[in-house]
């Protein structure tokens, strides 16, 4: 027994140390046989520094391994410490429990030139030929806690276009990953280029039916794509910093449909073509996305900010522009992997797109700081205009219904641009645009006057006042072009202008009244359905039709007589430009004499003028009958022309005003107009005082003040209500020349 004993004990010793031998033996040989049998199990050479392995508690340790390219010298992957314990026990249980893996120092080297890679030789040591038959689902369960890779590094080099990309101080934390149930939570956090930072979260919820996604990058310089653009655009340089935080979360039975929400922001971007000239500068760009969902093709912006723009287009002698080297250079022709990769995913959001329209919505968007230069080196003299300051704002601005937009600027630093659009981009149907320029300095546009006339222009200034509506295809608009003091300087001697039987001065001279001013009205009105229609010919039309009366009824004051008159329309809310001839003819006159002082006495048909006023009423009343989302307080005049337009013998108008009749049926003018007056007419002669007080108010105002007369030149009155009655002639000024003794008397009075 004692020899059994012993024997056993001798047995089992042995067994304990060649265990202990195992365990401590086990790195060393493992150590070994890996880099004697490297080239047969990965097809390249491997060195390790240390490797220590403890079976019974799980643990495997490794330090300074570098696996190396195919020279054998130079490092393809390398990594300074590797660190990992799994629950043995647990192996028996069919299941991989990691507790802890730790990788530090980590070193990737990855270079691509076109389709070839340093790692391809690996691809095809791995590679089998045999067809691979397909593997049974296993059972075996795999649980990672606490993975994290730190202080990590990987550069990337296109051997091709001679780009390199480095991803610095990697750290990436996995606190759990269940894949017998999905269930997952992975953190990763670098630094991109040399400044900029990521950091990602994801998790997956139990079985990975539901994911959350957050993305942040911070100060990444857009420089990186620089050697990318540079294979089908002329760029020199791409500067600018992209930061954004964007979060997605859905399901991934539907990965494409996940709702977005974060910010991006661009900040100091700036474009240069390979001369080295800077195409164009922005000082910020700014996203935020309340909703984007690419499945449903929904895109909705809470804001969207562009704020300094500077750019310029210049257009050189031989008809070349400053983007043609830009636009024109190409570098290879053949598809690259980054383009692949963005025809790639253009492919699948066309896919997408084709099932439904994309639905564009901006809460709030601005646009401010905006300057844009125009060169045009192709002209006798260079011309050069800059349009600043361009702010736009639009609330609830949409891709597919309708818009409100306001858009100010300045023209060359002195003249100033309004604008205010209502409509949908998508058609011409219905618009409401009102475009206002005033200051606007007419030399500045010589150089193309004298391409086509051969004459510049020496001084003057343009306001432009316009609207023009568009309901159902019909337009409606009214343009207002005023000239103050153009000025045509010499014929250009050896030029021959474009159109050279054009005579300017003479055409400029019979649309100037005496004062050297123009003041057209250009009213537009048509079916843009219509193939017959041209907004371009309408316009000339009337212009010509102006020219015309301009030519044929010239008028001037104070010929011989001492009384002339002024006609004008009390209903009018303002002097037509004849009438403000007539008046500048006037001031003109009197500031050349001094000693002449005049009377301006308002005379109006009052009979006349209150029928004309119940009509208005009536037209109006019906014309809101017609248009009950209308706000009787908010007529512009574009709207009041149209009133005015109804004919009194309307069908439409005839039966709104049996109303107000005791005939069952009215169908001629004269019945629509007694039934006006009995129904407007009581109060109708106070509104005929205060529109006459208005309208001496305005005279005297523009007599004063605009044009500079001394008051004690100038006396603005009107008949009393007594005489007012009894009047019958035609509504007008008439003006009476009196004595400084005979001004005075009525200034006292007054």
């Amino acid at each position: 027994m004692k020899k059994a004993v012993k024997i056993s004990l001798i047995v089992v010793g042995v067994i304990v140390v060649l265990l202990l031998l195992a365990i401590v033996c086990a790195g060393p040989i493992t150590k070994w046989y890996l880099e004697k049998h490297d080239k047969e199990l990965i097809g390249r050479e491997l060195t390790i520094g240390k490797l220590w392995i403890n079976a019974l508690s799980g643990t495997v340790k490794i330090e300074d391994v570098t696996l190396y390219e195919d020279d054998a010298k130079t490092s393809f992957v390398s990594f300074d410490h590797f660190d990992t314990r799994i629950k043995v026990w647990d192996l028996f249980d069919n299941q991989l429990w990691v507790k802890h893996a730790l990788l530090s120092g980590l070193k990737v080297n990855i270079q691509q030139d076109r389709t070839w890679f340093n790692f391809d030789s690996m691809v095809r040591h791995f590679a089998s030929d045999e067809p691979q038959e397909p593997s049974e689902p296993s059972d075996f369960g795999l649980i990672f806690n606490d993975i994290a890779i730190e202080k990590s590094y990987l550069r990337y080099t296109d051997l091709d276009i001679g780009s390199e990309f480095n991803l610095r101080d990697i750290a990436i934390h996995v606190p759990f990953v269940d894949l017998s149930d999905m269930k997952t939570s992975v953190g990763l956090d670098l630094c991109l280029a040399d400044s900029a930072t990521l950091h990602t979260d994801l998790r997956l919820s139990q079985n990975a039916e539901e994911y959350f996604i957050n993305l942040k990058i911070n100060d990444l310089g857009i420089d990186i794509i620089e050697p990318y653009l540079q294979q089908t655009l002329a760029v020199d340089s791409l500067q600018g910093m992209l930061s954004l935080d964007l979060s997605a979360e859905g399901r991934t039975e539907h990965i494409l449909d996940f709702d977005m929400t974060g910010d991006i922001v661009l900040s100091d971007l700036s474009l240069c073509d390979n001369n080295g000239y800077r195409l164009g500068y922005i000082d910020s760009i700014w996203t935020d996305i309340g909703r984007f969902n690419l499945n449903q093709n929904v895109l909705d912006l809470d804001r969207l900010a562009i704020s300094g723009v500077r750019t310029e287009y210049i257009v050189n002698a031989d008809s070349t522009t400053n983007f043609d080297l830009f636009l024109g250079h190409v570098y290879h022709q053949d598809t690259t992997v980054f383009e692949k990769v963005i025809d790639t995913v253009a492919s699948a959001i066309e896919e997408v797109q084709e099932r439904k329209t994309l639905v564009v919505g901006i809460k709030e968007l601005r646009m401010d700081k905006i300057n844009l230069e125009y060169q045009d080196h192709t002209l006798p003299d260079p011309f050069i205009y800059e349009v600043s300051d361009i702010s736009i704002k639009s609330n609830h601005f949409t891709l597919t219904g309708d818009n409100a937009v306001h858009l100010e600027a300045k023209l060359n630093n002195v003249g100033r641009l309004r604008m205010q659009w209502q409509g949908d981009v998508h058609g011409l149907e219905n618009h409401n645009l009102t475009l206002m320029l005033s200051n606007v300095k007419l030399s500045d546009f010589s150089p193309y006057v004298q391409q086509m006339f051969g004459y510049p222009l020496e001084d003057g200034t343009l306001s432009f006042r316009s609207q023009n509506k568009i309901v159902n295809g019909n337009l409606e608009g009214i343009n207002k072009l005023q000239l103050a003091s153009p000025s045509v300087g010499k014929k250009m001697k050896g030029f021959e202008p474009q159109y050279p039987k054009i005579p300017l001065k003479l055409g400029l001279y019979l649309l100037t009244d005496k004062d050297h001013n123009v003041s057209i009205d250009l009213p537009v009105s048509g079916n843009l359905n219509d193939p017959q229609f041209s907004y371009r010919k309408a316009l000339l039309k009337v212009l010509g039709k102006l020219l015309v009366k301009v030519v044929t009824t010239p008028f001037r004051l104070f010929a011989d007589d001492d009384i002339q008159y002024i006609p004008f329309d009390l209903l009018h809310p303002d002097f037509s430009a004849d009438e403000y001839v007539m008046l500048d003819d006037v001031a003109s006159t009197m500031s050349a004499q001094p000693n002449l002082s005049v009377v301006f006495e308002q005379r109006v048909n009052y009979e006349e003028t209150l029928q004309r006023l119940c009509n208005m009423q009536l037209q109006r009343d019906y014309y809101l009958s017609q248009h009950p989302e209308m706000d009787p307080k908010g007529i512009d005049f574009l709207t009041n022309e149209a009133i005015q337009s109804i004919k009194l013998n309307d069908k439409g108008l005839c039966d709104y005003a049996v109303q107000f009749s005791e005939k069952e049926k009215l169908s001629s003018k004269k019945d629509v107009a007694s039934v006006a007056y009995a129904e407007y007419h009581e109060n109708s002669k106070d509104i005929i005082l205060r529109l006459m007080d208005r309208r001496n108010a305005l005279l005297s105002n523009y007599l004063l003040n605009v044009k500079g007369l001394p008051s004690k030149q100038v006396s603005v009155t009107k008949l009393d209500e007594a005489s007012l009655e009894t009047y019958k002639k035609e509504t007008r000024y008439e003006l009476h020349i009196v004595t400084e003794e005979e001004m005075e008397g009525r200034l006292v009075d007054d």
